[in-house]
């Protein structure tokens, strides 16, 4: 279940970073709530799904889902870009515009490392 929920993560802010490179999108839609929304939406559906669980619940794919986000994050955004929109997607999505994304930025990547480290030492089946 804690590997769904990973993958939900990552996918979920991908996701949300390609919608943000719509700018008409990203100008009337709060897109961390987006980001939030497709957390529970892609969990549930691979809670939902045996065979999609029974894939997605593997320390395998957890860590194709943290390298593929991360690449199409970095070439999409750059690296300067990188520093800013994901940070500022979450943080419209808890509505705290005084949080700095430095400070977001560390949360963020705690979560895909310490998080991606969990999926090894917790075996699903």
């Amino acid at each position: 279940m804690f590997h769904c929920f990973y993958n939900s993560i990552m996918w979920s802010m991908l996701i949300s970073v390609l919608l943000f490179q719509n700018t008409w999108l990203e100008m009337r839609v709060n897109l961390g709530f987006v980001f939030f929304v497709l957390i529970g939406i892609l969990f549930l559906i691979q809670m939902l799904n045996k065979t999609l669980k029974r894939f997605c619940a593997t320390f395998i794919f957890s860590t194709l889902s943290l390298i593929i986000s991360s690449a199409v994050l970095y070439f999409v955004l750059g690296s300067e870009r990188l520093k800013i929109i994901p940070a500022s997607i979450v943080r419209e999505g808890i509505m705290q515009n005084r949080i700095q994304f430095s400070t977001i930025n560390i949360f963020l990547v705690s979560v895909a490392i310490i998080g991606w480290i969990l999926t090894f030492l917790i075996h699903e089946h």
